[in-house]
């Protein structure tokens, strides 16, 4: 008799509340473990609590708060590091802030984008979530 391995957990940060609750809901029934936050500073209580476990980081780049380079910093004292996937409407800052910010993620996805645009970013990042 074999065992499934757990789900995936995904750390999705977006401060859209629809925005957020469709991705959250679209994952979960994919199959993932989702944890939602609104802002940097909600990742960062996810991160703490659960850092071992997430295998992929979905984040806003321009969010009210602390700024997204905070979570990627945290983020990056874990080895292996987990993919970080950044999605934004608009990139703001100068030239080197966004060049830096590009340079210290795995991912870029413009907005607007589908669910199933990320779903397949994802899917390369980590491998396909097994269908019932």
């Amino acid at each position: 008799m074999s065992v499934d391995p757990p789900p995936p957990v995904l750390l999705i940060v977006e401060d859209e509340p629809s925005l957020l609750r469709a991705f959250t809901h679209a994952f979960e029934r994919s199959g993932y473990v989702v944890l939602a936050a609104a802002d940097v500073q909600g990742a960062l209580r996810h991160w703490t609590e659960a850092g071992a476990r997430i295998a992929l980081v979905i984040s806003d780049v321009q969010m009210p708060g602390r700024p997204v380079e905070d979570l990627i910093d945290a983020i990056s004292t874990r080895t292996p590091r987990p993919p970080i996937l950044l999605m934004s409407g608009e990139l703001r800052g100068t030239e080197q802030r966004i060049a830096s910010l590009i340079d210290s993620v795995d991912g870029f996805l413009p907005k607007p984008l589908r669910i199933e645009a990320l779903r397949t970013e994802i899917e390369r990042r980590i491998g396909p979530r097994p269908r019932d």
